[in-house]
């Protein structure tokens, strides 16, 4: 596969966008929970484990992400059965 195609597939698609927001939005969670949690006097493994959601979100939007849009382009190309005529 030709790198510049892949890349250009990816910016169409607005991966670079999303991964943005993600990490952005995963940054703030860790940020919160590391000031939070202390103060309601939860282990520091409560932190340890936010950080492996997020991380386990990034491999489960990842890896079903191909996934939906493929379901989504199947989906829209179907025929509704509007209008067809019986």
């Amino acid at each position: 596969m030709n790198p510049i195609v892949f890349f250009a597939e990816l910016k169409r698609r607005n991966v670079y966008k999303v991964a943005v927001a993600y990490a952005v939005v995963g940054w703030l969670g860790i940020q919160i929970a590391m000031e939070v949690f202390p103060f309601f006097e939860i282990p520091n493994w409560g932190v340890r484990l936010v950080v492996l959601l997020i991380i386990i979100g990034v491999l489960l939007l990842t890896g079903t992400w191909d996934h939906w849009m493929n379901h989504l382009r199947d989906w829209a190309g179907q025929d509704s059965g509007i209008g067809s005529g019986l």
